[in-house]
């Protein structure tokens, strides 16, 4: 990266809030990414960004507070992008569900802005870094510069419950020591789907520990043969960590599932087994018998004990 772009090595931080369910970065050493979903009624909706990583330079802290400096696209390589299933809004301006470029401008001394352009409309155009350098943007942000005792050696983005309001996400830029920060708001569809349950952990002393280490507590008795080892077994099931962020529900396609030992964790065959047609049963499956120490993409971090409500259908017809 040429010192003409030296903003290559800003951070972007954004965080999340209420509405999204879970929040997880992966990454590689060429590329980074970070997401917020929120599971609803409408079905899986997302905000996710990715980016280039780059390291954090001193010399790169009197470009920054110098008077004058030219735009500044966020990351290393390819441009940070967001990507929204929803309308976000900033304060009083909306920015429209799609793919949008991000970059940084300052308009006077330590006056900066995000700027967000429309990504299909770069690519159109063929000018790309020229464009985001010098154009127009589709979405102008004021943010405020502020310095933090904690440097931040590295290009990063983290998604997170800002808590402010029930639904905002704090944005935070950060790069050295450097943070600038904004609210937004996505219109997440918060109804849950139709007939799922509440999140609850089984109490101490209910349910029944098997050797293995699964929990399995019956919520309500079903009748008739459990499943053969070899069987598909149709049901409706909702996931969760055990900090009750839901990681996926069939209920939001509104059909019961058909399982076979092979397509799911050994902890959730291991609980199906115990169950009988018309059964429901809440299962804790312990990470060794779950996803383990690689966890499950952006749903499922490692180490992760799950929890499930599982319905096992009545009629096992297909």
């Amino acid at each position: 990266m040429t010192s003409r772009h030296r903003l290559g090595s800003v951070v972007l931080l954004l965080t999340s809030a209420l509405p999204a369910q879970f929040f997880v970065s992966v990454g590689s050493e060429v590329r980074q990414s970070t997401r917020a979903t929120w599971i609803g009624r409408s079905g899986e909706q997302s905000v996710a960004i990715d980016y280039g990583q780059p390291k954090w330079r001193p010399d790169y802290e009197a470009f920054v507070l110098q008077d004058t400096a030219p735009p500044l696209p966020l990351g290393k390589g390819a441009f940070t992008t967001l990507r929204t299933d929803v309308e976000l809004a900033f304060g009083t301006h909306k920015l429209p569900r799609g793919r949008w470029y991000v970059g940084a401008r300052r308009e006077a001394k330590q006056e900066w802005s995000l700027v967000l352009f429309a990504a299909d409309r770069i690519d159109a155009g063929g000018r790309g870094i020229a464009t985001i350098a010098s154009g127009e943007p589709d979405l102008r942000v004021p943010v405020r510069l502020v310095r933090d005792a904690t440097l931040v050696e590295q290009f990063e983005i983290a998604l997170r419950d800002s808590k402010l309001t029930p639904r905002s996400l704090a944005l935070v830029l950060a790069f050295g020591p450097f943070r600038i920060t904004t609210e937004i708001a996505p219109a997440f569809d918060d109804r849950k789907p139709e007939g799922m349950p509440e999140f609850a952990l089984t109490a101490p002393g209910k349910g029944i520990r098997t050797e293995s280490g699964l929990v399995c507590e019956v919520l309500r008795e079903g009748a008739g043969e459990r499943p053969a080892a070899a069987a598909t077994v149709r049901a409706h099931y909702t996931g969760w960590l055990t900090d009750g962020t839901v990681f996926y529900s069939s209920l939001v396609r509104g059909e019961p599932e058909p399982l076979r030992r092979e397509w799911v964790v050994p902890g959730f065959w291991e609980g199906l087994q115990r169950m009988r047609p018309g059964e429901v049963c809440r299962l804790t499956i312990p990470a060794a018998l779950a996803y383990g120490e690689h966890g499950a993409g952006n749903r499922v971090p490692a180490n992760a004990v799950l929890v499930y409500v599982v319905e096992v259908m009545a009629d096992q017809r297909r």
